[in-house]
Protein backbone atom coordinates (compact mmCIF):
# COMPACT_ATOMS: atom_id res chain seq x y z
CA UNK A 1 0.00 0.00 0.00
CA UNK A 2 2.83 2.36 0.96
CA UNK A 3 4.66 1.40 -2.21
CA UNK A 4 1.55 2.20 -4.28
CA UNK A 5 1.12 5.58 -2.58
CA UNK A 6 4.79 6.35 -3.06
CA UNK A 7 4.54 5.38 -6.71
CA UNK A 8 1.49 7.61 -7.20
CA UNK A 9 3.26 10.45 -5.44
CA UNK A 10 6.28 10.05 -7.72
CA UNK A 11 3.96 10.01 -10.75
CA UNK A 12 2.22 13.23 -9.65
CA UNK A 13 5.59 14.87 -8.98
CA UNK A 14 6.83 13.84 -12.42
CA UNK A 15 3.61 15.10 -14.05
CA UNK A 16 3.86 18.48 -12.32
CA UNK A 17 7.52 18.77 -13.28
CA UNK A 18 6.78 17.78 -16.88
CA UNK A 19 3.94 20.33 -17.08
CA UNK A 20 6.22 22.98 -15.62
CA UNK A 21 8.88 22.22 -18.22
CA UNK A 22 6.34 22.54 -21.04
CA UNK A 23 4.83 25.74 -19.69
CA UNK A 24 8.27 27.22 -19.07
CA UNK A 25 8.69 27.46 -22.83
CA UNK A 26 6.24 30.36 -22.88
CA UNK A 27 6.04 31.51 -19.24
CA UNK A 28 8.95 33.90 -19.52
CA UNK A 29 8.38 35.01 -23.11
CA UNK A 30 9.31 38.53 -24.19
CA UNK A 31 6.59 40.21 -26.24
CA UNK A 32 6.73 43.53 -28.09
CA UNK A 33 3.53 45.43 -28.85
CA UNK A 34 3.48 48.05 -31.64
CA UNK A 35 0.34 50.21 -31.72
CA UNK A 36 1.03 53.06 -34.15
CA UNK A 37 -2.50 54.44 -34.55
CA UNK A 38 -4.55 57.62 -34.30
CA UNK A 39 -7.55 55.66 -32.97
CA UNK A 40 -7.52 55.55 -29.18
CA UNK A 41 -10.13 52.77 -29.10
CA UNK A 42 -7.81 50.54 -31.14
CA UNK A 43 -5.17 50.82 -28.43
CA UNK A 44 -7.62 50.58 -25.54
CA UNK A 45 -8.95 47.25 -26.76
CA UNK A 46 -5.55 45.91 -27.79
CA UNK A 47 -3.94 46.92 -24.49
CA UNK A 48 -6.40 44.62 -22.70
CA UNK A 49 -4.69 41.67 -24.38
CA UNK A 50 -1.19 43.04 -23.76
CA UNK A 51 -1.86 43.59 -20.05
CA UNK A 52 -3.42 40.14 -19.74
CA UNK A 53 -0.26 38.66 -21.24
CA UNK A 54 1.80 40.56 -18.68
CA UNK A 55 -0.46 39.29 -15.90
CA UNK A 56 0.16 35.76 -17.23
CA UNK A 57 3.85 36.14 -16.50
CA UNK A 58 5.17 37.38 -19.84
CA UNK A 59 7.47 40.37 -20.16
CA UNK A 60 5.53 42.85 -22.31
CA UNK A 61 7.08 45.95 -23.89
CA UNK A 62 4.60 48.26 -25.62
CA UNK A 63 5.13 51.15 -28.04
CA UNK A 64 1.94 53.15 -28.61
CA UNK A 65 0.72 56.61 -29.56
CA UNK A 66 -1.37 56.97 -26.40
CA UNK A 67 -0.20 57.37 -22.83
CA UNK A 68 -0.69 54.44 -20.51
CA UNK A 69 0.22 54.80 -16.84
CA UNK A 70 -0.87 51.28 -15.88
CA UNK A 71 1.22 50.05 -12.97
CA UNK A 72 1.39 46.35 -13.83
CA UNK A 73 4.34 44.02 -13.21
CA UNK A 74 6.10 42.93 -16.41
CA UNK A 75 4.38 45.72 -18.39
CA UNK A 76 6.55 48.49 -19.84
CA UNK A 77 5.03 51.25 -21.97
CA UNK A 78 6.78 53.84 -24.14
CA UNK A 79 4.97 56.72 -25.83
CA UNK A 80 5.41 57.26 -29.58
CA UNK A 81 4.93 60.82 -30.82
CA UNK A 82 4.42 62.61 -34.13
CA UNK A 83 1.40 60.79 -35.56
CA UNK A 84 -1.18 62.98 -37.29
CA UNK A 85 -4.90 62.30 -37.15
CA UNK A 86 -6.78 62.86 -40.44
CA UNK A 87 -9.81 65.14 -40.43
CA UNK A 88 -12.28 62.93 -42.29
CA UNK A 89 -15.33 63.55 -40.13
CA UNK A 90 -16.44 66.99 -41.26
CA UNK A 91 -17.61 65.96 -44.70
CA UNK A 92 -20.05 63.56 -46.30
CA UNK A 93 -17.52 62.06 -48.69
CA UNK A 94 -17.62 58.39 -49.62
CA UNK A 95 -15.41 55.85 -47.87
CA UNK A 96 -13.13 55.76 -50.93
CA UNK A 97 -12.76 59.56 -50.85
CA UNK A 98 -12.05 59.49 -47.11
CA UNK A 99 -9.35 56.85 -47.50
CA UNK A 100 -7.79 58.73 -50.43
CA UNK A 101 -7.68 61.82 -48.22
CA UNK A 102 -5.65 59.92 -45.62
CA UNK A 103 -2.86 58.87 -48.01
CA UNK A 104 -0.79 62.12 -48.06
CA UNK A 105 -0.83 62.20 -44.26
CA UNK A 106 0.45 58.64 -44.07
CA UNK A 107 3.75 59.74 -45.59
CA UNK A 108 4.34 61.94 -42.55
CA UNK A 109 3.22 59.21 -40.16
CA UNK A 110 5.60 56.63 -41.65
CA UNK A 111 8.56 58.99 -41.29
CA UNK A 112 7.60 60.01 -37.75
CA UNK A 113 7.37 56.39 -36.65
CA UNK A 114 10.96 55.62 -37.64
CA UNK A 115 12.19 58.88 -36.09
CA UNK A 116 10.94 58.00 -32.60
CA UNK A 117 13.79 57.39 -30.16
CA UNK A 118 12.20 54.20 -28.85
CA UNK A 119 12.16 52.75 -32.39
CA UNK A 120 15.74 53.87 -33.09
CA UNK A 121 16.83 52.20 -29.86
CA UNK A 122 15.29 48.89 -30.94
CA UNK A 123 17.11 49.10 -34.27
CA UNK A 124 20.44 49.91 -32.60
CA UNK A 125 20.26 47.28 -29.84
CA UNK A 126 18.22 44.61 -31.67
CA UNK A 127 16.84 42.95 -28.51
CA UNK A 128 15.47 39.42 -28.58
CA UNK A 129 11.66 39.06 -28.62
CA UNK A 130 9.65 35.85 -28.79
CA UNK A 131 6.73 37.53 -30.56
CA UNK A 132 5.59 40.93 -31.80
CA UNK A 133 1.93 41.98 -31.69
CA UNK A 134 1.17 44.77 -34.16
CA UNK A 135 -2.04 46.67 -34.81
CA UNK A 136 -3.37 46.50 -38.37
CA UNK A 137 -4.86 49.58 -40.01
CA UNK A 138 -2.99 51.14 -42.96
CA UNK A 139 0.35 50.70 -41.19
CA UNK A 140 1.95 47.60 -42.70
CA UNK A 141 5.25 49.46 -42.88
CA UNK A 142 5.80 48.72 -39.16
CA UNK A 143 6.09 45.01 -40.03
CA UNK A 144 9.65 45.75 -41.13
CA UNK A 145 10.57 46.13 -37.44
CA UNK A 146 9.56 42.63 -36.22
CA UNK A 147 11.18 41.21 -39.38
CA UNK A 148 14.40 43.03 -38.46
CA UNK A 149 14.11 41.72 -34.89
CA UNK A 150 13.57 38.19 -36.27
CA UNK A 151 10.41 37.61 -34.22
CA UNK A 152 7.12 35.93 -35.22
CA UNK A 153 4.49 38.56 -36.00
CA UNK A 154 0.93 38.50 -34.69
CA UNK A 155 -1.60 40.97 -36.07
CA UNK A 156 -4.32 42.44 -33.87
CA UNK A 157 -7.26 43.98 -35.72
CA UNK A 158 -9.78 46.11 -33.83
CA UNK A 159 -12.17 45.39 -36.71
CA UNK A 160 -13.73 42.24 -38.10
CA UNK A 161 -12.24 40.30 -41.00
CA UNK A 162 -12.07 42.47 -44.10
CA UNK A 163 -9.96 43.04 -47.19
CA UNK A 164 -7.36 44.88 -45.06
CA UNK A 165 -6.57 42.00 -42.71
CA UNK A 166 -7.67 38.99 -44.80
CA UNK A 167 -4.58 39.35 -46.96
CA UNK A 168 -2.26 38.35 -44.10
CA UNK A 169 -3.51 34.76 -44.05
CA UNK A 170 -5.43 34.39 -47.35
CA UNK A 171 -8.79 34.49 -45.59
CA UNK A 172 -11.51 34.73 -48.27
CA UNK A 173 -13.06 38.09 -49.14
CA UNK A 174 -16.68 37.03 -49.41
CA UNK A 175 -19.19 38.67 -51.76
CA UNK A 176 -21.82 38.50 -49.00
CA UNK A 177 -19.74 39.71 -46.05
CA UNK A 178 -20.15 43.18 -44.59
CA UNK A 179 -17.45 45.68 -45.42
CA UNK A 180 -16.97 49.41 -45.36
CA UNK A 181 -19.08 49.95 -48.50
CA UNK A 182 -21.75 51.77 -46.49
CA UNK A 183 -25.09 49.97 -46.33
CA UNK A 184 -25.23 48.29 -49.73
CA UNK A 185 -27.70 45.34 -49.64
CA UNK A 186 -25.52 42.32 -50.36
CA UNK A 187 -28.37 40.14 -51.64
CA UNK A 188 -28.65 42.30 -54.77
CA UNK A 189 -26.37 42.51 -57.80
CA UNK A 190 -25.53 46.18 -57.30
CA UNK A 191 -24.94 45.64 -53.58
CA UNK A 192 -22.42 42.90 -54.31
CA UNK A 193 -20.94 45.02 -57.09
CA UNK A 194 -20.45 47.84 -54.59
CA UNK A 195 -18.79 45.49 -52.09
CA UNK A 196 -16.57 43.92 -54.76
CA UNK A 197 -15.57 47.36 -56.06
CA UNK A 198 -14.63 48.45 -52.55
CA UNK A 199 -12.54 45.31 -52.02
CA UNK A 200 -10.72 45.82 -55.33
CA UNK A 201 -10.09 49.50 -54.61
CA UNK A 202 -8.69 48.73 -51.15
CA UNK A 203 -6.47 45.94 -52.49
CA UNK A 204 -5.06 48.01 -55.36
CA UNK A 205 -4.58 51.07 -53.16
CA UNK A 206 -2.81 49.11 -50.41
CA UNK A 207 -0.59 47.05 -52.70
CA UNK A 208 0.43 49.48 -55.42
CA UNK A 209 -0.04 52.99 -54.01
CA UNK A 210 0.43 52.73 -50.25
CA UNK A 211 2.78 49.76 -50.58
CA UNK A 212 5.13 51.60 -52.96
CA UNK A 213 5.16 54.65 -50.69
CA UNK A 214 5.91 52.54 -47.61
CA UNK A 215 8.73 50.67 -49.36
CA UNK A 216 10.49 53.88 -50.39
CA UNK A 217 10.36 55.39 -46.89
CA UNK A 218 11.17 52.13 -45.06
CA UNK A 219 14.39 51.62 -47.00
CA UNK A 220 15.47 55.11 -46.03
CA UNK A 221 15.40 54.21 -42.32
CA UNK A 222 15.93 50.43 -42.50
CA UNK A 223 17.84 49.58 -45.70
CA UNK A 224 17.49 45.83 -45.15
CA UNK A 225 13.67 46.00 -45.05
CA UNK A 226 11.98 43.65 -47.56
CA UNK A 227 9.03 44.91 -49.63
CA UNK A 228 5.84 45.40 -47.61
CA UNK A 229 4.09 42.83 -49.82
CA UNK A 230 6.60 40.21 -48.68
CA UNK A 231 6.21 41.23 -45.03
CA UNK A 232 2.42 40.83 -45.12
CA UNK A 233 2.83 37.29 -46.44
CA UNK A 234 4.78 36.18 -43.36
CA UNK A 235 2.26 36.74 -40.58
CA UNK A 236 1.92 33.94 -38.03
CA UNK A 237 -1.51 34.79 -36.61
CA UNK A 238 -4.34 37.32 -36.92
CA UNK A 239 -6.62 38.12 -33.98
CA UNK A 240 -9.84 39.88 -35.01
CA UNK A 241 -12.24 41.62 -32.64
CA UNK A 242 -15.36 39.93 -33.97
CA UNK A 243 -17.89 37.19 -33.24
CA UNK A 244 -20.98 35.76 -34.92
CA UNK A 245 -23.12 37.34 -32.18
CA UNK A 246 -22.13 40.75 -33.59
CA UNK A 247 -21.82 40.11 -37.33
CA UNK A 248 -22.99 37.69 -39.99
CA UNK A 249 -21.24 34.32 -39.60
CA UNK A 250 -18.20 33.90 -41.86
CA UNK A 251 -15.64 31.17 -42.54
CA UNK A 252 -12.17 31.69 -41.05
CA UNK A 253 -8.85 30.02 -41.83
CA UNK A 254 -7.11 28.39 -38.82
CA UNK A 255 -4.70 31.28 -38.18
CA UNK A 256 -7.38 33.99 -38.09
CA UNK A 257 -8.99 33.81 -34.65
CA UNK A 258 -12.13 35.60 -33.50
CA UNK A 259 -11.77 37.09 -30.02
CA UNK A 260 -14.79 39.41 -30.04
CA UNK A 261 -15.84 40.47 -26.54
CA UNK A 262 -12.41 39.85 -25.00
CA UNK A 263 -12.17 43.41 -23.68
CA UNK A 264 -15.73 43.84 -22.39
CA UNK A 265 -16.60 40.92 -20.13
CA UNK A 266 -14.80 41.96 -16.96
CA UNK A 267 -16.57 44.89 -15.29
CA UNK A 268 -14.92 47.23 -12.84
CA UNK A 269 -16.60 49.04 -9.98
CA UNK A 270 -18.10 52.36 -11.06
CA UNK A 271 -16.90 55.62 -9.47
CA UNK A 272 -19.11 56.47 -6.50
CA UNK A 273 -20.80 59.48 -8.15
CA UNK A 274 -21.75 57.52 -11.28
CA UNK A 275 -22.91 54.55 -9.21
CA UNK A 276 -25.28 56.78 -7.23
CA UNK A 277 -26.49 58.53 -10.39
CA UNK A 278 -27.40 55.27 -12.12
CA UNK A 279 -28.82 53.66 -8.98
CA UNK A 280 -31.20 56.61 -8.65
CA UNK A 281 -32.37 56.24 -12.27
CA UNK A 282 -35.49 54.26 -11.34
CA UNK A 283 -37.11 55.04 -14.71
CA UNK A 284 -34.01 53.97 -16.61
CA UNK A 285 -30.91 55.59 -18.06
CA UNK A 286 -29.43 56.28 -21.49
CA UNK A 287 -25.73 56.48 -22.40
CA UNK A 288 -24.53 58.77 -25.21
CA UNK A 289 -20.95 58.29 -26.40
CA UNK A 290 -19.38 58.85 -29.82
CA UNK A 291 -16.11 57.11 -29.00
CA UNK A 292 -12.62 58.59 -28.98
CA UNK A 293 -12.35 59.94 -32.54
CA UNK A 294 -15.68 61.73 -33.04
CA UNK A 295 -15.61 64.96 -31.02
CA UNK A 296 -18.91 66.52 -29.97
CA UNK A 297 -17.53 70.06 -30.15
CA UNK A 298 -15.80 69.59 -33.52
CA UNK A 299 -17.67 66.96 -35.52
CA UNK A 300 -21.32 67.35 -34.55
CA UNK A 301 -22.86 70.54 -36.05
CA UNK A 302 -24.92 72.77 -33.76
CA UNK A 303 -28.16 71.89 -35.58
CA UNK A 304 -27.64 68.17 -34.95
CA UNK A 305 -26.53 68.74 -31.36
CA UNK A 306 -29.69 70.78 -30.72
CA UNK A 307 -31.79 67.91 -32.11
CA UNK A 308 -30.03 65.45 -29.80
CA UNK A 309 -30.32 67.65 -26.70
CA UNK A 310 -33.98 68.43 -27.34
CA UNK A 311 -34.74 64.75 -27.84
CA UNK A 312 -32.88 63.70 -24.69
CA UNK A 313 -34.66 66.39 -22.67
CA UNK A 314 -38.01 64.89 -23.65
CA UNK A 315 -37.01 61.59 -22.03
CA UNK A 316 -37.16 62.95 -18.45
CA UNK A 317 -37.43 61.47 -15.85
CA UNK A 318 -35.13 59.02 -17.65
CA UNK A 319 -31.55 60.06 -16.89
CA UNK A 320 -28.83 60.49 -19.51
CA UNK A 321 -25.04 60.18 -19.28
CA UNK A 322 -23.48 62.20 -22.10
CA UNK A 323 -19.79 61.97 -23.03
CA UNK A 324 -18.47 65.27 -24.38
CA UNK A 325 -15.09 66.98 -24.32
CA UNK A 326 -16.83 70.39 -24.17
CA UNK A 327 -19.54 71.85 -21.95
CA UNK A 328 -23.00 72.14 -23.51
CA UNK A 329 -24.97 75.13 -22.15
CA UNK A 330 -28.23 73.85 -23.67
CA UNK A 331 -28.06 70.48 -21.89
CA UNK A 332 -31.40 69.59 -20.21
CA UNK A 333 -31.57 68.92 -16.45
CA UNK A 334 -31.79 65.15 -16.94
CA UNK A 335 -28.50 65.08 -18.90
CA UNK A 336 -25.17 64.73 -17.07
CA UNK A 337 -22.17 65.86 -19.18
CA UNK A 338 -18.75 64.32 -18.61
CA UNK A 339 -15.53 64.33 -20.64
CA UNK A 340 -14.78 60.77 -19.55
CA UNK A 341 -17.09 57.84 -18.85
CA UNK A 342 -16.20 54.18 -18.11
CA UNK A 343 -18.37 52.97 -20.98
CA UNK A 344 -18.13 49.22 -20.45
CA UNK A 345 -18.90 49.47 -16.74
CA UNK A 346 -21.86 51.82 -17.33
CA UNK A 347 -23.33 49.45 -19.92
CA UNK A 348 -23.23 46.70 -17.29
CA UNK A 349 -25.55 48.64 -14.94
CA UNK A 350 -29.07 47.13 -14.83
CA UNK A 351 -30.77 50.54 -15.16
CA UNK A 352 -29.06 51.29 -18.50
CA UNK A 353 -31.73 50.91 -21.20
CA UNK A 354 -30.31 52.37 -24.45
CA UNK A 355 -26.84 53.12 -25.81
CA UNK A 356 -26.50 55.94 -28.38
CA UNK A 357 -23.24 55.28 -30.21
CA UNK A 358 -21.19 56.01 -33.33
CA UNK A 359 -21.01 52.28 -34.02
CA UNK A 360 -17.32 51.56 -33.57
CA UNK A 361 -16.74 47.81 -33.28
CA UNK A 362 -15.42 48.12 -29.72
CA UNK A 363 -18.51 50.01 -28.58
CA UNK A 364 -20.84 47.71 -30.51
CA UNK A 365 -19.21 44.66 -28.91
CA UNK A 366 -19.62 46.13 -25.43
CA UNK A 367 -23.31 46.83 -26.11
CA UNK A 368 -23.80 43.24 -27.27
CA UNK A 369 -21.88 41.85 -24.29
CA UNK A 370 -24.22 43.60 -21.86
CA UNK A 371 -27.42 43.16 -23.87
CA UNK A 372 -28.16 46.86 -24.39
CA UNK A 373 -30.15 48.03 -27.46
CA UNK A 374 -28.40 50.63 -29.63
CA UNK A 375 -29.24 53.81 -31.49
CA UNK A 376 -26.44 54.03 -34.04
CA UNK A 377 -25.31 57.35 -35.54
CA UNK A 378 -22.26 56.33 -37.64
CA UNK A 379 -19.75 58.78 -39.12
CA UNK A 380 -17.00 56.98 -41.09
CA UNK A 381 -15.02 53.82 -41.88
CA UNK A 382 -16.53 50.56 -40.58
CA UNK A 383 -19.09 52.31 -38.36
CA UNK A 384 -21.81 52.24 -41.03
CA UNK A 385 -21.40 48.54 -41.73
CA UNK A 386 -21.26 47.76 -37.99
CA UNK A 387 -24.56 49.55 -37.40
CA UNK A 388 -26.09 48.00 -40.53
CA UNK A 389 -25.20 44.57 -39.16
CA UNK A 390 -26.78 45.07 -35.72
CA UNK A 391 -29.85 46.74 -37.27
CA UNK A 392 -30.26 43.63 -39.42
CA UNK A 393 -29.89 41.50 -36.30
CA UNK A 394 -32.79 43.37 -34.70
CA UNK A 395 -31.57 45.11 -31.56
CA UNK A 396 -30.59 48.49 -33.01
CA UNK A 397 -31.89 51.42 -35.05
CA UNK A 398 -29.58 53.41 -37.33
CA UNK A 399 -29.75 57.10 -38.27
CA UNK A 400 -27.57 58.97 -40.78
CA UNK A 401 -26.01 61.84 -38.86
CA UNK A 402 -26.30 64.32 -41.74
CA UNK A 403 -29.96 63.45 -42.44
CA UNK A 404 -31.20 63.17 -38.87
CA UNK A 405 -34.31 65.19 -37.96
CA UNK A 406 -35.99 65.88 -34.63
CA UNK A 407 -38.80 63.54 -35.56
CA UNK A 408 -36.52 60.67 -36.62
CA UNK A 409 -34.34 60.98 -33.48
CA UNK A 410 -37.30 61.16 -31.08
CA UNK A 411 -39.08 58.29 -32.82
CA UNK A 412 -36.00 56.04 -32.81
CA UNK A 413 -35.14 56.45 -29.14
CA UNK A 414 -38.76 56.06 -28.03
CA UNK A 415 -39.06 52.89 -30.10
CA UNK A 416 -35.99 51.42 -28.40
CA UNK A 417 -37.27 52.35 -24.94
CA UNK A 418 -40.84 51.11 -25.35
CA UNK A 419 -40.51 48.07 -27.63
CA UNK A 420 -39.24 45.17 -25.53
CA UNK A 421 -38.33 43.18 -28.66
CA UNK A 422 -35.07 45.12 -29.02
CA UNK A 423 -34.04 44.30 -25.46
CA UNK A 424 -35.00 40.64 -25.84
CA UNK A 425 -32.87 40.26 -28.98
CA UNK A 426 -29.99 42.17 -27.34
CA UNK A 427 -30.09 39.80 -24.34
CA UNK A 428 -30.06 36.77 -26.63
CA UNK A 429 -27.05 38.13 -28.51
CA UNK A 430 -25.36 38.82 -25.19
CA UNK A 431 -25.80 35.19 -24.23
CA UNK A 432 -24.25 34.06 -27.53
CA UNK A 433 -21.23 36.29 -26.97
CA UNK A 434 -20.60 35.78 -23.27
CA UNK A 435 -21.39 32.07 -22.89
CA UNK A 436 -18.53 30.62 -24.92
CA UNK A 437 -16.71 27.35 -24.31
CA UNK A 438 -13.50 29.30 -23.78
CA UNK A 439 -13.44 32.94 -22.75
CA UNK A 440 -12.22 35.14 -25.64
CA UNK A 441 -9.34 36.66 -23.67
CA UNK A 442 -8.12 33.24 -22.54
CA UNK A 443 -8.39 32.02 -26.12
CA UNK A 444 -6.33 34.97 -27.37
CA UNK A 445 -3.62 34.33 -24.77
CA UNK A 446 -3.54 30.61 -25.66
CA UNK A 447 -3.01 31.37 -29.35
CA UNK A 448 -0.26 33.91 -28.66
CA UNK A 449 1.51 31.35 -26.49
CA UNK A 450 0.96 28.71 -29.18
CA UNK A 451 2.80 30.87 -31.72
CA UNK A 452 5.60 31.53 -29.23
CA UNK A 453 5.95 27.84 -28.36
CA UNK A 454 6.18 26.81 -32.02
CA UNK A 455 8.32 29.81 -32.98
CA UNK A 456 5.84 31.01 -35.59
CA UNK A 457 2.75 29.81 -37.41
CA UNK A 458 4.17 28.05 -40.45
CA UNK A 459 2.09 24.96 -39.61
CA UNK A 460 -1.09 27.08 -39.88
CA UNK A 461 -0.24 28.63 -43.23
CA UNK A 462 -2.69 27.69 -46.01
CA UNK A 463 -1.76 27.22 -49.67
CA UNK A 464 -3.63 30.39 -50.61
CA UNK A 465 -0.69 32.41 -49.32
CA UNK A 466 1.46 31.02 -52.14
CA UNK A 467 -0.99 31.83 -54.92
CA UNK A 468 -1.31 34.97 -57.01
CA UNK A 469 -4.59 36.85 -56.68
CA UNK A 470 -5.90 35.52 -59.98
CA UNK A 471 -5.14 31.97 -58.83
CA UNK A 472 -6.64 32.50 -55.37
CA UNK A 473 -9.93 33.71 -56.83
CA UNK A 474 -9.75 31.25 -59.77
CA UNK A 475 -9.79 34.05 -62.33
CA UNK A 476 -7.54 32.00 -64.63
CA UNK A 477 -9.81 28.94 -64.24
CA UNK A 478 -12.93 30.98 -64.98
CA UNK A 479 -11.24 32.59 -67.98
CA UNK A 480 -10.23 29.14 -69.24
CA UNK A 481 -13.82 27.89 -69.03
CA UNK A 482 -15.08 31.14 -70.54
CA UNK A 483 -12.74 30.71 -73.52
CA UNK A 484 -13.55 26.99 -73.74
CA UNK A 485 -17.32 27.53 -73.65
CA UNK A 486 -17.04 30.47 -76.05
CA UNK A 487 -14.96 28.35 -78.45
CA UNK A 488 -17.47 25.49 -78.29
CA UNK A 489 -20.36 27.90 -78.88
CA UNK A 490 -18.59 29.57 -81.81
CA UNK A 491 -17.69 26.22 -83.41
CA UNK A 492 -21.25 25.00 -82.78
CA UNK A 493 -22.60 28.17 -84.36
CA UNK A 494 -20.54 27.74 -87.55
CA UNK A 495 -21.31 24.01 -87.78
CA UNK A 496 -25.02 24.70 -87.30
CA UNK A 497 -24.96 27.51 -89.86
CA UNK A 498 -23.07 25.33 -92.38
CA UNK A 499 -25.51 22.45 -91.80
CA UNK A 500 -28.57 24.67 -92.18
CA UNK A 501 -27.19 26.17 -95.39
CA UNK A 502 -26.57 22.70 -96.82
CA UNK A 503 -30.08 21.60 -95.89
CA UNK A 504 -31.59 24.74 -97.35
CA UNK A 505 -29.65 24.21 -100.58
CA UNK A 506 -30.75 20.57 -100.78
CA UNK A 507 -34.41 21.40 -100.23
CA UNK A 508 -34.14 24.38 -102.58
CA UNK A 509 -32.80 22.16 -105.40
CA UNK A 510 -35.18 19.24 -104.75
CA UNK A 511 -38.47 20.53 -106.34
CA UNK A 512 -36.58 21.92 -109.34
CA UNK A 513 -35.11 18.49 -110.20
CA UNK A 514 -38.57 16.81 -109.95
CA UNK A 515 -40.08 19.36 -112.37
CA UNK A 516 -37.28 18.87 -114.91
CA UNK A 517 -37.75 15.09 -114.84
Amino acid sequence: MNYSMQKNKMYVTWLVAFTAILSAQVESAKILGIFWTFGRSHYLTGSTLLKALAASGHEVHVLSTFEDDANIPNFKHELLTGILCPDILNNNASVIAQITEILPMLTNNIEKFWENEAVKRLIDTKPKYDAVISLSFFNDFVLALPHYLEAPTIIYSAMSSNVINNKYVANPNLPYGENMAANAPLNTFFGRLSAASMNMFMSVMEKYILGTMQNIINRRYLPSAPPVQELTENISLVLVNSHFAIESPKPYVPNMIQIGGFHSQKNKKLPEDLQKYLDSAKDGAVLFSMGSVVKVGENIPKEQLDIIMTGLGKLAPIKVLFKSEVKIPTAPKNVLISNWLPQNDILAHPNLKVFISHGGLGSTTEAVAHGVPMLGIPFFADQKSNIASVVKTGFAIGLEHDKMTQESFDSAIRELLTNSTYTAIAKKRSSLLTKQRVKPLENAIWWVEHIIEHKGGEHLRNVGMDLEWYQLYMVDIMLFFLVLISTILIISFFITRWTLRRLINVFARGPKKVKEN
